[in-house]
């Protein structure tokens, strides 16, 4: 009788130990699958792997590969994609890869095209640069898995920039006039791909062709602006500093809304004169008057940026060259510039495009 319960009790332990065994083997087994995301031609191709080996050696064996593991988190990446700086503080950008000579700086939350990975350094295009960042505190995307990348758009004879960004970056913006009527989309960090950009590198030490009438002509068209009839201001300041009274306007139209931001209305402040990007209005300069503010900024345009020590073009510019360089932390502050510039010449005639273009 102990016989036959010895043979009944056996195959049990033996299934029980087999169970175990597995139980045991899928627990030390990585759970999920690993994915390698291919960009191909604007599509995504998808594969999936068991093991981490072997889907890291088909991610390498490819460019424009992103390696995804169970839980939806990037391990690893070929080829190109995009960096976005931290939020919250400015990232600098450097000339070379030892991060030892700067160039320019540009917000929290920008989206840096990125180029090739260092050890502890980037390398990246931005608003017509190629620069190198710091690696630190970067989050990177890889190619494959970015859903909306940033292009510029030839529309109804114009040219259209539209930005991906993090916080108050992203947007659509008007840039300046096609050199054709043919519409497409670019995908690219250098506006100069896609057209001249005349309004962007034309020199501002020069004279508009408009009088303090014209402008305070432009400026009634505005409803709600407290620059009605403060043309003569922009003409002014033109004629003591050489500073092109429709490149003043442009930027007092781009940093202010044309005298309608809080900053303007309380200060007087039409430029963002240091008004840091952590606390704009309470580090914003005051003025006595719009007239004082725009004479300082014709001052410091001709003093710091025409010459001096920011002067790295005469021009509205990008990252690479120009008074966007220095001036502005967003890197499109001079195609936006350019754009206002632009609004406001169609306006009136176009007299200053048939003298730049």
């Amino acid at each position: 009788m102990k016989s036959k319960q010895n043979k009944r009790i056996l195959p049990s332990l033996l299934i029980l130990a087999i169970a175990v065994l597995g139980f045991l083997w899928l627990e030390q087994r990585p759970s999920g699958t690993y994915t390698v995301e291919t960009f191909v031609d604007g599509q995504t191709e998808t594969r999936q792997f068991e093991s981490l080996a072997e889907a890291k050696a088909y991610m390498e064996r490819g460019d424009h590969r992103a390696l995804v593991g169970p839980d939806g988190e990037v391990i690893d990446f070929t080829g190109a994609g995009i960096a976005v700086t931290p939020t919250g503080q400015v990232t600098y950008l450097f000339k070379d890869a030892a991060l030892s000579e700067r160039q320019s700086y540009v917000a929290g939350g920008t989206r840096l095209r990125l180029l090739e990975r260092g050890q502890d350094h980037l390398k990246v295009s931005i608003s017509g640069a190629d620069v190198f960042v710091p690696l630190a505190n970067m989050t990177l995307y890889p190619d494959a898995l970015v859903k909306k990348r940033g292009f510029y758009e030839v529309r109804d004879g114009d040219v259209y920039h539209t930005v991906e960004a993090n916080d108050n970056l992203a947007g659509t913006f008007l840039v300046g006039p096609a050199n054709g009527t043919e519409e497409d989309r670019y995908y690219t960090e250098n506006v100069r791909d896609v057209f001249d950009s005349p309004y962007q590198f034309a020199s501002i030490a020069s004279t508009s062709p408009y009088s303090a009438a014209e402008l305070n002509r432009f400026l009634e068209t505005l409803s709600d602006s407290p620059l009605k009839g403060k043309g003569a201001a922009f003409k002014d300041a033109e004629s003591k500093h050489g500073i092109n009274a429709l490149f003043l306007l442009a930027v007092a139209g781009h940093e202010s809304g044309y005298g309608t931001s809080a900053i303007a209305r309380d200060k007087f402040n039409l430029f963002g004169f240091k008004a840091t990007d952590n606390d704009p209005s309470g580090n914003a300069a005051t003025f006595a008057s719009f007239e004082d503010s725009v004479d300082a900024a014709a001052n410091l345009f001709a003093e710091k940026y025409v010459t001096g020590a920011y002067a790295r073009g005469p021009y509205p510019g990008n990252k690479q060259e120009g008074i966007n360089i220095f001036y502005a932390s967003d890197p499109y502050w001079g195609e936006k510039v350019a754009g206002t510039m632009y609004r406001i010449d169609r306006a009136l005639g176009s007299a200053y495009y048939e003298r730049i273009k």
